[in-house]
């Protein structure tokens, strides 16, 4: 692991943000997967003195820009009409909160507004109440959808690191499937189960789901270590982090691929666990074999330190 010094000079064609970025500090990217505990891992990292985390989890910043995110954006634009809309004409407190967050939205909003290949507003935006702290964090699961000059593109700022939590790619879909519906409204344990049933058989018979770009692990790692040198790149395991025998570990080799002190995580305390709901097994037997080239990649690539959920 090498120490945050002064970075070397900028590669020829780096992104003209790349010079804002603080000399003292090393920029991490935290680029999936969906449903894999990075919440949980965000809340985390923002424990400690050493890092510095915008509030906003999510920034959508790499994914916007190459258009790949078209509905984010839409959400957040979206997000401040409403908020306008609930402003008074009266003065008094009754628009203190509407503000708050219609300066919160506006600010999100600000940092698609430079040029492309131009991220000044994203990193004014990222780095707002920096302190000198040795990682600058951007966790958005969202980032694994990218392609290789997305990623050569943001590990020209700040000597980026890269980190990619892997989860069983099943138990992640199915994860994945159930939060979709729980957004579409409707709380009666009947109906909830048929409508993921059939959200997770349309995705098997629009044979969508082994190109699906967040279950395609090995199409991200590649594209990934086409822009990236390994030593730049952490994997690690979702059934890792939360299984309580293995979280301290797997969150201490995360702190020592960072360079920061270790910190000792409470896996008791998961953020934004979903409805629980059993995978019929006849759904998990089509939907292991429709991801069979993932299982197949993931094994050769990681071998015995691939977790035992996955092989089970």
């Amino acid at each position: 692991m090498d120490p945050v010094t002064d970075p070397p000079p900028l590669p020829q064609g780096a992104p003209p943000g790349a010079a804002r970025f603080p000399a003292g500090a090393r920029m991490l990217f935290g680029i999936g997967a969906q449903k894999a505990g990075t919440s949980w891992l965000h809340a985390l990292l923002r424990r400690s003195a050493e890092v510095h985390a915008p509030p906003s989890k999510e920034l959508h910043y790499f994914d916007v820009m190459a258009g790949r995110a078209d509905e984010a954006l839409r959400l957040r634009v979206e997000q401040a009409r409403v908020l306008a809309g609930r402003l008074s004409a009266c003065p008094g407190p009754a628009n203190r909160a509407a503000l708050r967050q219609l300066r919160e939205t506006a600010e999100l909003l600000e940092i698609y507004t430079g040029a492309p290949g131009a991220p000044g507003p994203y990193l004014d935006y990222l780095l707002k109440g920096w302190a000198g702290q040795r990682i600058v964090a951007d966790i958005t699961p969202a980032y694994a959808i990218l392609d290789t000059p997305h990623f050569a593109e943001m590990a020209a700022i700040g000597r980026a690191r890269f980190l990619f939590v892997l989860r069983d790619p099943v138990a992640r879909i199915w994860s994945q499937v159930r939060m979709a519906v729980a957004a579409r409204g409707g709380s009666e344990p009947g109906a909830r189960a048929a409508a993921c049933r059939d959200r997770a058989i349309h995705l098997l018979e629009s044979q969508r789901l082994p190109g699906l770009g967040r279950s395609d692990y090995a199409r991200t790692l590649a594209a990934l270590e086409a822009a990236v040198p390994r030593a730049r790149i952490h994997c690690c395991f979702h059934e890792d982090l939360v299984a309580p025998e293995r979280s301290a570990a797997t969150v201490a080799a995360l702190c020592r691929f960072l360079g920061i002190p270790r910190l000792e995580p409470d896996p008791h305390r998961p953020v934004n666990r979903g409805a629980a709901l059993p995978l019929p097994p006849d759904l998990e037997a089509r939907l292991r074999a429709a991801l069979a080239p993932q299982y197949e990649a993931m094994r050769a690539r990681f071998g015995p330190a691939l977790p035992a959920e996955w092989r089970d």
